[in-house]
């Protein structure tokens, strides 16, 4: 995965890495200053440092900001916007701007590369904010697009953005699906071993943080075998993972050289967060194998090499967790506590969820108890097992009706484990007298886990209610897709009976009619299964969504616009306003888009427009309107001819809204008004 090294806490977050670099050589030039002259010359080497990249940066950012104003060029108007879109920060209102004006600018003409590619460097930018879920639905809706233009670059990184997503939301099973599919997309790219490479040694990452060990290390070792082919600046990250396999299929000699080998590779490429990584993994080795007298020191040094490097909070406290593991398994828990105050400090301030903290949880669970504090240690040994518990969960009903068969069981085990503890207490009790200080420990230690036991029995109930929400939103969503299949079978099977008859009738009558007469119903039969084809993708687009946005709405309905204005010549414009959270469950979307789709083809039909435009106003309640400038048209004889008026009604009753008709000679206007949400 990509590997982000972020700037120590000391430094302005605000600066590009390569300012970062200065900063850091002018906060040791001000370290070392002694005199109020070596100040002042601190402070004018500081602003030469950081201001001329600073100048340089704004000085191009300017320059295509006049090529965007001035220029009569389209490619040159096209490459300014993804040049401006890329050096502007993500999070600021010029970026937002001009991605839109670029967005709008590429549609206007038909440029679908530069649509493409914005829409990339703003998904690859919403990864970088962190937005990792946002992040993973734009990668997920854009790859049919990239494959059509033949984008294979870009969508092999989509793919990679959406395995890095999840793999930093720590799920790996979805993570390692994705870099398959960044692997499969690479191999398809010519000349590109580095993006082999990185797609081998992701897939081997996942696969590793699932505790498939042997699995993983082919995929590894093929990621090394690809970086001799480049200068590879990752053969320590690679190294990295390859030795912890190595290290948990207890070939500790094999893995202690592969982390040695790694932080060479690493100090070669100044790469500091790889040295950091291999280090820690190296004194893990060390401790595993008992060494404690050079594991902790190697484990000490990983956390200052880990805190130079800026590496994540989570790899930091990697480090300091195996320096307190280390003390606890050497008989020195008091050595640790200033260590586990560093990692609660770092936990507290970032608010960091116990997944990925376990190791740490039970770590310090076991330093209070050899402290002679069990009471305090029992509910961080408690977390520990719910993080533990939650990382393996598999959600299907197979397993839900399983465990509910082992709580059942649980439950009346425990209940006689209550029982027995209870009377236990009594017979204890009854002797207490007798037994004097030694007794009345022992009872405290019975009611303790007496009380652990019914939490265990709570938290399991728990469990239970959360298998079966999820059974039913299963059921819910397949309640949706029987109902895209109702969609398939009444519009796309009724269109397919149409075409099979229509040609059955042609053929009988080849030798009935004139060449003319059959060339057209050849015609119709044609535009007819065009129709067909493109209602069929339109269904298969709503069912690959579990629910859609009204962003993907909107996007979809600007291909439809595109489609139609590529094909009749006409003006078909899409505009969207409003904000609304909420999504559209599949049934929802069909009926909109079908609504929405007839509307444009009554307009082009029979209105002989020049330019049809849709609003789709996203708020709460929503609203679309779809207008034309056309001569209009009588919606009676077009209810006589066809049944595309009464669908458009029916629709809008399944929808429970409301559907508004208009039309005279200025034009035709249709209103779908849904309920508030």
């Amino acid at each position: 995965m990509l590997n982000k090294v972020r700037p120590a806490a000391d430094f302005p977050y605000f600066l590009k890495p390569e300012l970062q670099i200065f900063a850091r050589l002018a906060r040791v030039f001000y370290l070392r200053a002694k005199s109020f002259i070596m100040v002042k010359s601190f402070l004018l080497v500081l602003a030469s440092l950081l201001l001329a990249p600073l100048y340089a940066q704004e000085q191009k950012i300017d320059s295509l900001k006049q090529v965007i104003a001035t220029s009569n060029d389209v490619n040159a108007k096209a490459a300014a916007y993804k040049a401006l879109v890329q050096q502007l920060k993500p999070d600021t209102l010029l970026f937002k701007e001009y991605y839109k004006e670029g967005l709008a600018f590429a549609r206007q003409n038909s440029d679908r590369e530069t649509e493409l590619r914005l829409a990339f460097i703003n998904c690859r930018d919403l990864y970088d904010q962190g937005k990792y879920k946002a992040a993973i639905a734009v990668s997920d809706s854009l790859h049919p697009f990239f494959e059509e233009e033949g984008l294979l670059d870009l969508k092999a990184q989509l793919f990679n953005i959406a395995g890095n997503s999840y793999a930093l939301q720590s799920d790996y099973t979805k993570a390692s699906v994705k870099y398959l599919e960044y692997l499969e997309t690479a191999k398809r790219l010519e000349d590109e071993p580095s993006a082999i490479a990185m797609a081998n040694n992701n897939v081997g990452m996942a696969l590793l943080n699932m505790k498939r060990y042997e699995q993983a290390i082919p995929y590894i070792e093929n990621s090394l075998t690809y970086q001799q082919k480049f200068d590879s600046q990752l053969k320590a990250r690679a190294l990295w993972n390859l030795g912890i396999c190595q290290m948990e299929l207890l070939m500790y000699d094999e893995a202690l050289q592969t982390f040695k080998k790694g932080v060479v590779e690493a100090n070669k490429v100044d790469d500091a967060y790889g040295a950091a990584g291999n280090q820690t993994c190296i004194a893990s080795v060390l401790s595993r194998k008992r060494d404690f007298d050079r594991g902790i020191p190697a484990y000490i040094k990983a956390y200052e090499m880990s805190v130079d490097a800026g590496l994540e909070d989570f790899k930091i406290i990697e480090a300091l967790s195996g320096v307190i593991w280390g003390y606890n398994m050497s008989n020195q828990p008091e050595k640790a506590v200033k260590y586990i105050t560093i990692v609660d400090s770092i936990i507290e301030t970032n608010n960091m969820p116990d997944i990925r903290n376990r190791e740490y949880l039970f770590f310090k669970s076991t330093n209070l108890m050899l402290r002679g504090k069990p009471l305090e240690a029992d509910p961080y040994f408690l977390r520990y097992e719910k993080a533990l518990d939650s990382m393996y969960n598999v959600k299907n009903i197979e397993v839900i009706q399983q465990k509910e068969t082992e709580f059942r069981t649980k439950e009346k085990e425990q209940q006689l484990e209550l029982k027995e503890a209870e009377l236990s207490s009594q017979r204890l009790i009854t002797s207490l007298l007798a037994g004097g200080a030694f007794l009345l420990v022992f009872i405290g230690f019975l009611v303790y886990r007496q009380q652990r036991l019914k939490i265990k029995q709570q938290r399991q109930e728990q469990e239970l209610k959360e298998a079966l929400a999820t059974v039913e939103t299963k059921n819910k969503l397949e309640e949706q897709r029987l109902r895209i299949s109702k969609e398939l079978h009444d519009n796309i099977g009724s269109q397919l009976t149409y075409l099979a008859s229509a040609a059955q009738n042609i053929g009988m009558g080849l030798n009935k009619t004139s060449e003319a007469v059959t060339q057209q119903k050849l015609d119709d039969l044609s535009t007819f299964s065009e129709e067909a084809i493109r209602d069929l993708r339109d269904t298969i687009w709503v069912m690959n969504h579990s629910s859609v946005t009204w962003d993907d709405l909107a996007e979809r309905i600007r291909y439809l616009a595109h489609k139609v204005a590529n094909t009749t010549g006409i003006a078909v414009l899409v505009h969207k306003k409003g904000e609304n959270s909420s999504s559209l469950d599949p049934s929802q979307t069909m009926h909109v888009f079908r609504i929405i789709q007839e509307a444009v083809n009554n307009a082009v039909k029979h209105s002989e427009a020049s330019k049809i435009e849709v609003y789709v106003y996203a708020e709460n309640p929503a609203k679309i309107e779809i207008i034309d400038n056309g001569k209009g048209y009588e919606l009676k004889d077009i209810s006589e001819s066809s049944s595309g008026i009464t669908n458009m009604k029916a629709r809008a009753d399944n929808l429970n809204g409301k559907i508004t008709l208009n039309s005279d000679k200025n034009g035709s206007k249709v209103i779908l008004e849904l309920p508030s949400h």
